[in-house]
């Protein structure tokens, strides 16, 4: 697979854009849209350093709200539970370092190749969770509650069985 990784990916109201990794680091830039946000969740394998480049972010971190505004830094180790809001109007922007890496490079080579076939589909974010176990990679993140993440998992192995994503395994192995 020779998809480039090094390039913005849309998701709703999200861009990610991988700019850098090797063993020991991920690091991303990651623009947020009015009313954007990424709903509880947790990290098992990499701590999260973020740099604020632009607006304002509300980080949820076990239930406390923190404000982090343009030119500050926040930090948030693996296993803590956490959300992430834009909170103006208008674009935020981040530089995420995930250390370790962690697969997440993987995960993003998988993202950009789904992206360039189907750009902007959220079934590609679901092809990649669905592809997680069956190609043994490192969970990027988990979804809290948990029994949440066994619903969205449950769901997630439904469609991809009705839909033939098992075919992607081979390509992506």
């Amino acid at each position: 697979m020779t998809t480039n990784i090094f390039r913005p990916i849309k998701f709703g109201k999200e861009v990610f854009h991988a700019k850098h990794y090797d063993e020991d680091s991920f690091v991303m830039d990651w623009t947020v849209e009015t009313g954007g946000k990424v709903p509880p969740h947790v990290h098992h394998h990499m701590d999260e350093h973020f740099n604020i480049t632009q607006g304002e972010f509300i980080f949820d971190v076990n239930g406390e709200k923190i404000s982090k505004k343009k030119g500050e830094t926040f930090f948030i180790p693996k296993g803590t539970i956490h959300s992430v809001a834009n909170a103006v109007k208008g674009i935020s922007a981040i530089t995420v370092t995930y250390s370790p890496c962690a697969d997440t490079h993987r995960m993003f080579q998988i993202l950009a190749d789904l992206d360039e076939q189907k750009p902007g589909s959220m079934l590609n974010m679901m092809k990649y969770f669905y592809l997680v176990p069956r190609l043994g990679l490192k969970e990027f993140s988990t979804i809290h509650p948990a029994f949440v993440m066994n619903m969205v998992t449950g769901i997630v192995n439904l469609i991809g069985k009705l839909s033939g994503w098992n075919r992607l395994v081979d390509k992506y192995k």
